[in-house]
């Protein structure tokens, strides 16, 4: 009978997360940390591919619950909105602006680009999309990727000029390998969602988590649950750089 009781109350199966390929968030990391801790039998499986086939595998019930990036919703699942980032304009240690003050939005005009493959007026990154098309940048193109570690890799090598989370490569710019570049304010801001395929049938891990999650949602204000904090994605470079090539302080 101790054995059998054991067994009902231990909590275990597999849980697979679906990501979009820049998804931080101590949301998440907090609930794999103290789900682990709590229910240490629980297994992972967590895949990262593009915001549509996050949607997609979460319509054909392959996932336990998405996290994405969101261009249109699609019938069938629910969606909440689990956080706010802010996207800015990085160049590497190569580049010939990195470093610079004073510069504007005009001088990147032109200048040769890497993007993400959502970075689309008619995909999940338009608001990146509409700030190069609003300004008439006029960039060519000449590296694209679904993964922010390439999309940030082609930024650092020099390629070009390129577009990302600003609480993602906070380090990078403490450590002297991004220069943020304009705009410093009002800088484009894309919501991610928690995808959820109510017709799913969960295990008792999957549903752990996943009502851990939207009681998140629920309990915390979006405020906080925006990053970087109000105020602080829209400091002008003189507040936020140091000449000499270290970046944001």
């Amino acid at each position: 009978p101790d054995i059998t009781s054991l067994a009902r109350s231990e909590i275990s199966g597999q849980v697979t997360i679906l990501l979009a390929s820049h998804v931080i968030t101590p949301l998440l990391d907090g609930l794999l940390s103290q789900t682990y801790l709590a229910n240490p039998k629980i297994t992972y499986r967590i895949k990262t591919t593009t915001s549509a086939n996050v949607a997609n595998q979460m319509r054909e019930k392959t996932g336990s619950f998405g996290i994405c990036l969101v261009n249109r919703r699609l019938p069938g699942l629910d969606y909440d909105h689990l956080y706010r980032e802010f996207f800015g304009f990085f160049c590497g240690p190569s580049h010939p602006l990195f470093g610079q003050s004073g510069i504007g939005l005009e001088d990147l005009k032109g200048l040769d680009a890497v993007s993400f493959e959502t970075d689309d007026l008619n995909d999940a990154l338009r608001p990146v999309a509409l700030l190069r098309r609003q300004y008439e940048m006029g960039q060519r193109i000449v590296g694209r990727s679904s993964h922010l570690e390439e999309v940030r890799r082609m930024i650092q090598c020099g390629l070009g000029i390129g577009s990302l989370p600003l609480h993602v490569v906070e380090r990078d710019v403490r450590d002297g390998l991004l220069w943020r570049l304009p705009p410093f304010y009002d800088p484009p801001e894309v919501d991610i969602y928690l995808l959820i395929n109510p017709k799913k049938r969960l295990n008792r891990a999957e549903q752990i988590l996943v009502d851990r999650l939207q009681s998140q949602i629920s309990a915390i204000p979006l405020d906080q649950r925006t990053y970087p904090p109000a105020g602080q994605a829209h400091r002008p470079m003189s507040d936020m750089s140091t000449k000499g090539g270290s970046g944001l302080t």
